[in-house]
């Protein structure tokens, strides 16, 4: 009996390796055909690189730590082979605390995009690793992903990229639609069972000022259907931008009436081409079901507060001196005080 248990997990961990060795073939030969394809042109392209780092401060030790450190790393390859195709290769070099759960405290490496994307006029399909579009449009308006996650992110939402297939169609200068078709695991947790994630959004922008953007996506995992709804609404001009938008997950960890949702805003005055005071707010709240006694997601329901100001120096270089404050809804947690120097580099 245990041989031949053991012999059934060792053809479970092989299935999965030949999985994951045919997802990565898969990608490889994508890039292969995409430098074939345009064997009769002159393929352009150019290295990616950006770096996250800051200095942290807490004047009443809530935070973990106090002192130096490089949060992210992207390091990558965007190349242009003609004939409308693109391949983009894209690894992040992250910090242990954004692991998968249970997996051992390490820097880790992973691919965030690997990608061949066909793009014409109002056309854009994107296959292999690919950016999603649950929070693109918010990440415009916010602009400052190297001072953390984004509200979804940060609680759960969705990742921002998948394995999959993206499309993107412009109807109208005044409407643009996508749609997806991912596995729904992120970048950094690359497994395969029988779900997958269908995502539809609509975005109408009369202008670059003003944005409606309306997201749902569904998946099914363990036979529980878990759906994702936002609506997001933002403005902007050379004076300031405001945008603000509402969340909702039902059955956030596949059991039926866990639901979460809340509430993010962002806006920033701009003292001039280069600088600019910043705010961020979250609210993030769950549901209480009738056999249990708090939300179902206590632990991580809180308001999150960012301040600050942010200097840009050129095109590579910009810094941010901001204040963070957390207030916990687990009444066993405490308010948190916190100041940081952000600094992004890119190149």
């Amino acid at each position: 009996m245990h041989d031949f248990f053991r012999s059934y997990l060792g053809r479970c961990r092989l299935k999965k390796m030949t999985k994951n060795r045919i997802l990565l073939l898969l990608l490889f030969s994508l890039l292969i055909w995409t430098a074939g394809a345009a064997q009769d042109q002159t393929g352009t392209g150019k290295p990616v690189t950006e770096i996250y780092t800051d200095f942290h401060y807490s004047p009443d030790d809530t935070l973990s730590a106090t002192g130096f450190a490089i949060n992210r790393a992207h390091l990558g390859y965007n190349y242009n082979a003609g004939n409308n195709l693109t391949a983009l290769v894209m690894v992040n070099i992250g910090i242990p605390e954004e692991l998968a759960e249970g997996s051992t405290s390490r820097r880790y490496a992973y691919f965030k995009e690997v990608s061949i994307a066909y793009t014409t006029e109002k056309l854009k399909v994107n296959f292999g690793m690919v950016s999603t579009r649950i929070f693109n449009i918010q990440q415009g308006y916010w602009g400052k992903r190297y001072l953390g996650p984004e509200y979804h992110v940060l609680y759960n939402y969705g990742s921002v990229a998948d394995i999959g297939i993206v499309v993107d169609y412009k109807l109208s200068n005044l409407v643009k639609v996508d749609f997806s078709l991912i596995n729904g695991k992120g970048y950094s947790n690359i497994q395969f069972d029988n779900s997958l994630k269908t995502a539809f959004g609509i975005t109408l922008s009369k202008s670059d000022n003003l944005v409606f953007r309306f997201y749902g996506d569904m998946m099914k995992p363990n036979g529980v259907i878990q759906t994702v709804l936002i609506g997001f609404a933002g403005i902007k001009n050379n004076r300031f931008s405001l945008g603000v938008e509402e969340s909702y997950k039902s059955n956030s960890d596949k059991i039926i009436g866990h639901n979460t949702w809340g509430f993010s805003a962002t806006g920033a005055i701009f003292l001039s081409d280069k600088s600019e005071i910043f705010i961020r707010y979250d609210n993030s709240a769950s549901s209480v079901v009738p056999e249990e006694k708090l939300p179902c997601f206590y632990n991580l329901d809180q308001v999150y507060l960012i301040a600050g100001i942010q200097y840009t120096f050129s095109k590579n270089l910009r810094i941010a001196i901001n204040y963070r404050g957390t207030d916990p809804s687990d009444a066993e947690k405490h308010f948190t005080n916190g100041y940081f120097v952000n600094a992004h580099f890119k190149f």
